[in-house]
């Protein structure tokens, strides 16, 4: 009894650290001044945030991903930007991620 009770427990320890949830996916518009798709480059930037047993500190990392993003197109406008939020688990921890991309119209 008391070994089936501690192998259940062994598995949701272990299993735990394995689980990721996509929570949102997100597309904005185009602007009223798109220029045809192949003009574009894609561009990328990802920012994480990491939560032990729900203490954080840093709590800007969807500012820090989008700057990041900006960045990528110094000379240009980034339009129909498509943002994920995501969550991986771990033992008593997460991460939350951010993942943008957009057209860098120049």
């Amino acid at each position: 009894m008391k070994l089936s009770i501690l192998f259940i427990l062994l598995q949701f320890v272990l299993l735990q650290g394995c689980t990721h949830s996509l929570h949102l996916s997100h597309q904005s518009d185009f602007g009223p001044s798109f220029k045809a798709y192949a003009q574009g480059e894609w561009v990328k930037s990802k920012a994480e945030q990491f939560v032990v047993m729900g203490f954080v500190s840093d709590t800007n990392y969807v500012d820090i991903a989008y700057n990041r993003l900006q960045d990528e197109c110094p000379k240009g406008q980034i339009q129909g930007i498509q943002t994920q939020y995501s969550t991986s688990h771990g033992f008593f921890s997460w991460t939350n991620v951010i993942q943008m991309q957009g057209l860098c119209v120049k």
